[in-house]
């Protein structure tokens, strides 16, 4: 199966569980606003949604994935067990450390924060600090179906999150930011129950053999990953030195970015870590493979959320307690944030590629260069222009650390990349068109027809892409 027959279907089912997490800010929109509230239930969840992205999009996946399809048999056991028992050991003194001194985090992501909020949030990290383990399980068991060319359904679990943290909402009329607050942790406990069974399926060891050689390798991801969520370490520091809600306006308007990042960057760059680790012999034909897939999906997402940023946050959030100037903030964030889409596409895909063939020094220099391009931009534009001025440093940052990882891996699809660009041009100027009305709803029309218009195009001028993902032949 190629790989941009694999990245649909794990963004099939990602865009599922995105819509619903879209669903859920529609609500916090409209029972929270832009306020304090908010902020607190974001500082709350980001340590363990911090854990959750560094085990389950980052170094836990790129370290499992190619030592565990290495083995076979009662190694294989051996080694699953090694993981659990010493990560165990670990996340069991993070959860303690989590209640002991709640301060610590809680000044690590929300430095700035009014005295209110870090009350606030020191209760609700009580409640969220139990998921960290349940969401490390999780990442587990997402890898081993991974490694199994299993996508779909570990990919559709983060829904189930989702599911809960909206029940929660609903109910916050009466129980306030609680209520979503432990449908977080609810939701983590069940996305992980939801796959449990690749983990069952497996004898169990009380051991630690294979866990040091596991360090070895998962160490330096781990850094990488560390150090490339600092980024949102000093974005929220540095916004939550601005008015109340600053942190929020970053979480709505990244929620549209993250959107097809997570719908394409992240399915190509799963997908494209599996395939490698199992064939890598053929590495430059799946990295350039998976290159094209995240050109062709992330360029036209760019063009798009660019021209509809305004009409798409007032659609989806201008409700309730949020107001027409937060929708006009939050799109210019919004903006800034899109800058960068296709560049930290690509800057997965690459990274993931090489932790497949366990060169783990090159994807951490290049981390260390986009964190580093990210304080100092955020000290230029963060502090001068709030919330804009950090996604737009983010995104500078992300195509700082593109150039780097090209310049190293040498190889780009110039040719896939100027035609994806020309056909998404052609899709801007029929949307740009037909934007003659300023009726709430045509902005949909016009991203329906922008989608027929890219396809109809890249079926003329990008034939071969296209002809891959109809037959999804295997290679």
């Amino acid at each position: 199966m190629s790989i941009l027959f694999s990245s649909i279907l794990f963004s099939i089912a990602t865009f599922f569980s995105r819509i619903l997490g879209l669903f859920r800010d529609v609500l916090f929109a409209k029972y929270f606003g832009v306020s304090y509230e908010l902020d607190a239930y974001f500082i709350a969840i980001m340590f363990p949604f911090f854990l959750r992205k560094v085990f389950g999009e980052g170094a836990m996946s790129s370290a499992f994935v190619p030592l565990y399809s290495e083995k076979s048999g009662e190694e294989k056991d051996k080694f699953l067990s090694s993981v659990i028992n010493g990560f165990s050991l670990i996340i069991f003194a993070l959860v303690i450390l989590s209640y002991f001194f709640p301060e610590l985090i809680i000044n690590l992501f929300g430095a700035g924060s009014s005295y209110e909020t870090k009350i606030l949030a020191k209760k609700l990290l009580l409640i969220t600090s139990p998921s960290i383990y349940f969401i490390f399980l999780w990442a587990i068991s997402y890898s081993i179906l991974n490694t199994n060319n299993k996508f779909f359904w570990p990919a559709l679990t983060p829904s189930i999150s989702n599911i809960t943290i909206i029940i929660g909402t609903f109910l916050s009329t009466k129980y306030g930011i609680i209520s979503p607050t432990v449908g977080f942790l609810i939701g983590s406990m069940l996305m992980f129950f939801s796959i449990i069974k690749s983990i069952l399926k497996h004898k169990y060891y009380f051991t630690l053999k294979y866990f040091p050689h596991f360090l070895k390798l998962f160490f330096p991801t781990f850094m990488t990953m560390v150090v490339s969520q600092i980024n949102t370490v000093v974005d929220m520091n540095v916004v939550s030195f601005y008015d109340k809600g600053s942190i929020s306006y970053l979480q709505y308007a990244s929620r549209f970015y993250l959107l097809p990042y997570g719908l394409f960057a992240v399915s190509v760059s799963t997908v494209v870590l599996s395939k490698i680790s199992n064939d890598r012999k053929n590495f430059n034909y799946h990295l350039n493979d998976a290159l094209k897939s995240t050109l062709f999906f992330t360029i036209p997402s760019m063009v798009g959320l660019i021209f509809l940023s305004t009409p798409i946050i007032r659609f989806f959030y201008e409700h309730g307690a949020f107001t027409s100037k937060d929708t006009l903030t939050t799109s210019k964030i919004l903006i800034a944030y899109t800058l960068g889409l296709p560049f930290y596409g690509i800057y997965s895909t690459i990274s993931r590629s090489y932790h497949a063939i366990k060169n783990t020094k090159t994807p951490f220099i290049a981390a260390t260069i986009v964190s580093l391009s990210n304080i100092i931009l955020d000290l230029i534009f963060g502090l001068k222009y709030g919330p804009v001025g950090v996604a737009l440093a983010t995104s500078i940052a992300g195509i700082i650390g593109v150039l780097y990882l090209l310049f190293s891996v040498k190889t780009f699809p110039i040719k896939d990349f100027l035609k994806i660009s020309l056909n998404s041009l052609i899709m801007l100027f029929v949307i740009y068109l037909i934007d003659f009305t300023n009726n709430e709803f045509w902005f949909l029309i016009q991203i329906l027809i922008g989608i027929l218009v890219y396809l109809i195009f890249s079926s003329i001028f990008y034939q071969d892409l296209i002809r891959r993902f109809l037959y999804a032949r295997k290679k």
